[in-house]
């Protein structure tokens, strides 16, 4: 697993949790709508029909499984150290609901790799499984539509550890 540079804090305020947040829930629903959109390019194809898109469609699984080991991490490094009221809900349920993404991400990858074409019923069954993944996380969603609208009274607390996290969840 690659360090996180953000766990090098020693610990970090609500804003920097918050931009945290933001850059897990973002990301997590950029690689899921990737690989969604990618699937969808594959439909109706046989394995091997379209190479290019299939090695995108691994990077973007891959991603995905990047996504919520590092936001396990990251929870599991500062969650029990976060005093914030509005952030316990989201760290004291986090190992789990990522466990649980991640047994639904195997599952997604089992039938993938074990069809032997892209039907329409495993793009639907993909389709499914991300977004009751994305489901999964909507308190992270929320908390990040929540800054956002905060636009540019985002303090630099907030940007900089968002970036920083941003970083860590694009690492390969």
């Amino acid at each position: 697993a690659t360090p996180l540079r953000i766990t090098r804090f020693p610990d970090i305020n609500e804003a920097q949790f918050n931009g945290c947040v933001a850059a897990f829930a973002d990301s997590l629903a950029g690689e899921l709508n990737s690989a969604m959109s990618v699937l969808r390019r594959l439909q109706s194809q046989p394995k091997g029909a379209a190479f290019a898109f299939e090695i995108e469609l691994d990077r973007r699984r891959y991603g995905v499984a990047l996504v919520l080991e590092r936001w396990g991490a990251f929870t599991k490094a500062f969650g029990p150290h976060l005093a914030y009221p509005r952030a316990r809900p989201i760290v004291e349920a986090a190992q789990e609901r990522v466990q649980a993404a991640e047994k639904v991400l195997e599952s997604v990858n089992r039938l993938i790799d074990g069809a032997d074409d892209y039907s329409l019923a495993v793009v639907d069954a993909c389709e499914a499984a991300f977004h009751s993944i994305a489901g999964m996380f909507d308190p992270e969603r929320v908390a990040a539509e929540g800054s956002a609208k905060l636009g540019p009274m985002l303090t630099e607390e907030y940007t900089s550890a968002r970036q920083i996290f941003l970083e860590d969840l694009a690492a390969r």
